[in-house]
C-alpha cells in the first residue's frame, strides 16, 4: 500500500498564460499533490487552458483507504469527491482520468518507477519527487534521476519531499540548479549548461506556429472520437461523411457492449481494453443519459469453448474482472459450475447517441459536420501543403494540412499506400420482450452477446449477436448493409450456446425478430491503426481505423491517442503500446514505409 506522506508543492509553478502545463509526479500516495495542484489551477485566473498531471504509483491505495484519508484531513472538496468517483480498476498499466470537461487530466501509471519511466513520452514543465518511507533506502539513484531528467525541458521546476546530500549532488550533476523557497524539502530548476540528448518522439508533433485545422473522414465513433479529442485541444475540425447524419455506418449499431478482454498473461490487448473501457465509460458519464443511452450494468462473460479466465491470483478489485459468483450465474440461468467472469466496470451503450453527443459537446475548438459528402480520393497540394478531399467529379469537399482517415473499411482505398484492412460484416438480431422470455437481469457475452431489457419508445427489447462474416465484398460509402434472414438462425444458435435456458424460452420468435447489419474492419494483427501513414512521403495524412469488434472499447481511446501524438501531449498508453498501434508499423501483409536514407 502506498504511503500518504505530504508532498510539498511550489504554489506558483510559472504556468501563467501557458496553453498547457504538464506535471510529472513520482509518487501519488493519497493524491495530496494532485488535489493541491488541481485547486491551485481552479483558483488561478491566469491558469493554463489545460493541466495534465502524470503520476507514477507502484501500488495505489484502495478506495476505502483514500476516502478514510480524505475524511481524516477534512477534504470534502468537489475535486476530492470526483477523484474518489474515478478511483476504480487501477490494475498495472496506464489509466487516463478526466476532469473539468477534459481540460484537466490525470494519467495514473501503475507500475515500478524504473520500468514506467521508460514507457513515458512527455516534456514536463514541473516535477515532484515523493518523500520515501523512513525505512526505505535512498531511492533516487543516478539511473532514476537520469531517467527523470530525460523527461524535463530546460527550465522545468522540481520539488522534492525530502533533502539529502546524495540527492542534491545527483541533481546538480544532471544540470539542476538548486533554489530556495518557503516550502520544506528541496527545490531546483533544470538548467543544464549543455544541450541534453533526447530520444526522438514516436511521432513528430505538429508545429505549434501553424494553423490548427483538420479534416476527418468518417462520422462514426472513431471519426467523431478523433474530432472531439482534437477540438478539446483547440483545433478546428471538419468531419466529412457519405451519410447525411452521424453514425450512419457500423456505429449505427442499436446497442453494444464495452467490456475488457481478459488473458492469463494480461497481454497487450487486455491492457488496451482496460484503458479504453475507462475512457468510454467516463465519456458516457459526462455526455449521456444513464439507463437511457447507456448503463454501467456490468457484463457477465460465459467462457464457452474452454476460454481461459482470470488467473487465480488476479486482484479482481484492481482489474474489475473476477470469477463470477454462483449468485450471478444462477441469475443468468447458468449452472453453478459454469465457467464465467464478472466484469464489474463494463456496460452497454447506444453508439449513435454517443457519436451525436461528441458532435454536440462544447469544446474550446470547433467541430463542423458536413454530411452527404462521399470522398472519392485524396490529393496533396504541394504548393499549399494541404490535403484535399475530392468527390467523384474532382471537386474539393474540404481541405486542410491535416487529413485523418477514419472511414472504417473505406479507409483502405483512401490511404496511400493502401493499408491491409479486412472487412467484417456483422448482423444483430433483436425483438420486443415478451413476458415469457426468461432473460437474465444483465448483459452476457462470450459466444456472441445478449443485451436484455433495453429501453425504447416501444418498450423493452433484447438484442443478440452478432454474426462474424469475413471477406465481405466492398460496398460504397454510405450504402446500407443488407440484412440476411438466415443470420437470425446463426445468432439464435449462438444464444443457445451462451444461455441455453434463455434461448429455449424464446420459442419460435421469427415473427417478432428485427435485424441490423453493418461493416467493420480489422488489421492483420487485430490491432488498430493510429497515426501518420507515411510521415516522410505523405506528411499530414493520418489514420484512425481497424477497430475490429472492439470499437466501443477502443474508438475513443484511439482518438485520444492520435490527438496526444499530434500535439505532443503525454500519451494515454505506454510508449510500447503506442508503437504497436502505429499506422506506419510493418504489419503482416505490408512492408514498412520506405525511408529517404
Amino acid at each position: 500500500m502506498s504511503d500518504c506522506a505530504p508532498l510539498p508543492l511550489d504554489d506558483t509553478p510559472g504556468w501563467q498564460g501557458q496553453p498547457r502545463w504538464v506535471e510529472l509526479q513520482a509518487g501519488f500516495g493519497c493524491g495530496e499533490a494532485f488535489l493541491a495542484r488541481w485547486q491551485a489551477w481552479r483558483q488561478d485566473p491566469q491558469r493554463p487552458a489545460r493541466l495534465q498531471v502524470v503520476a507514477i504509483e507502484p501500488s495505489p491505495i484502495d478506495l476505502a483507504s483514500l476516502q478514510q484519508h480524505l475524511a481524516r484531513t477534512g477534504d470534502n472538496s468537489l475535486p476530492a469527491q470526483q477523484l474518489c468517483a474515478q478511483w476504480w480498476g487501477l490494475a498495472p498499466g496506464f489509466h487516463r482520468l478526466s476532469f473539468e470537461g477534459g481540460q484537466l487530466e490525470l494519467t495514473l501509471c501503475v507500475g515500478p518507477l524504473p520500468d514506467t519511466l521508460r514507457e513515458l513520452q512527455l516534456e514536463a514543465d514541473s516535477l515532484c519527487l515523493r518523500q520515501p518511507l523512513p525505512a526505505s533506502p535512498e531511492p533516487w539513484d543516478e539511473g532514476l534521476l537520469k531517467a527523470l531528467a530525460r523527461l524535463c525541458r530546460r527550465g522545468t521546476f522540481l520539488t522534492a519531499g525530502h533533502d539529502s546530500p546524495a540527492l542534491r549532488e545527483g541533481l546538480q550533476r544532471l544540470g539542476f540548479v538548486l533554489t530556495t523557497g518557503d516550502t520544506p524539502g528541496l527545490q531546483a530548476r533544470y538548467l543544464p549548461t549543455w544541450e541534453p540528448r533526447r530520444s526522438p518522439p514516436l511521432v513528430a508533433p505538429w508545429p505549434q506556429d501553424t494553423v490548427r485545422d483538420a479534416v476527418v473522414i468518417g462520422g462514426g465513433l472513431s471519426g467523431l472520437g478523433t474530432a472531439h479529442a482534437l477540438a478539446r485541444r483547440g483545433w478546428q475540425v471538419t468531419v466529412l461523411d457519405a451519410c447525411a447524419e452521424p453514425a450512419g455506418g457500423a456505429s449505427g449499431l442499436p446497442a453494444g457492449l464495452f467490456s475488457p478482454h481478459v488473458s492469463p498473461d494480461d497481454n497487450r490487448i487486455s491492457r488496451l481494453t482496460r484503458t479504453g473501457l475507462r475512457i468510454t465509460r467516463q465519456t458516457a458519464v459526462r455526455l449521456l443519459a444513464e439507463r437511457q443511452d447507456w448503463a454501467p450494468s456490468g457484463v457477465l462473460e460465459h467462457r464457452v469453448h474452454g476460454k481461459a479466465g482470470p488467473r487465480a491470483d488476479t486482484d479482481g478489485e484492481a482489474t474489475g474482472s473476477e470469477e463470477a459468483s454462483t449468485t450471478l450465474k444462477q441469475a443468468a440461468g447458468l449452472p453453478p459450475d459454469a465457467p464465467a467472469t464478472w466484469h464489474r466496470h463494463a456496460g452497454w451503450v447506444r453508439p449513435a447517441r454517443l457519436v451525436q453527443a461528441l458532435l454536440a459537446a462544447p469544446v474550446p475548438g470547433r467541430i463542423r459536420w458536413q454530411g452527404g459528402c462521399r470522398v472519392a480520393r485524396l490529393h496533396h497540394d504541394g504548393a499549399t501543403g494541404h490535403w484535399q478531399a475530392l468527390d467523384e467529379t474532382g471537386q474539393t469537399l474540404a481541405q486542410a494540412a491535416l487529413m485523418v482517415v477514419a472511414a472504417g473499411p473505406g479507409s483502405r482505398a483512401l490511404a496511400e499506400p493502401q493499408v491491409p484492412l479486412q472487412a467484417l460484416r456483422g448482423q444483430l438480431t433483436s425483438a420486443p420482450q415478451a413476458d415469457s422470455d426468461r432473460l437474465p437481469p444483465l448483459p452476457v457475452n462470450g459466444q456472441g452477446s445478449l443485451i436484455p431489457h433495453l429501453p425504447g419508445d416501444g418498450g423493452l427489447s433484447w438484442h443478440t449477436g452478432s454474426t462474424f462474416d469475413r471477406g465481405h465484398p466492398p460496398q460504397s460509402a454510405g450504402e446500407a448493409t443488407p440484412c440476411k434472414p438466415e443470420d437470425h438462425a446463426t445468432n439464435l444458435s449462438k444464444l443457445a450456446t451462451l444461455l441455453p435456458a434463455t434461448a429455449a424460452s424464446l420459442g419460435e420468435p421469427a415473427e417478432r425478430l428485427q435485424a441490423w447489419a453493418g461493416i467493420r474492419c480489422t488489421s492483420p494483427d487485430r490491432l488498430p491503426l493510429v497515426g501518420p501513414v507515411d510521415p516522410g512521403r505523405r506528411p499530414g495524412l493520418w489514420l484512425c481505423t481497424a477497430l475490429g469488434t472492439r470499437g466501443l472499447t477502443w474508438g475513443l481511446l484511439c482518438g485520444e491517442l492520435l490527438a496526444s501524438e499530434l500535439v505532443g501531449d503525454p500519451l494515454p498508453v505506454p510508449l510500447s503500446q503506442a508503437r504497436a498501434l502505429l499506422a506506419s508499423r510493418p504489419a503482416p501483409g505490408r512492408p514498412a514505409p520506405p525511408t529517404d536514407e
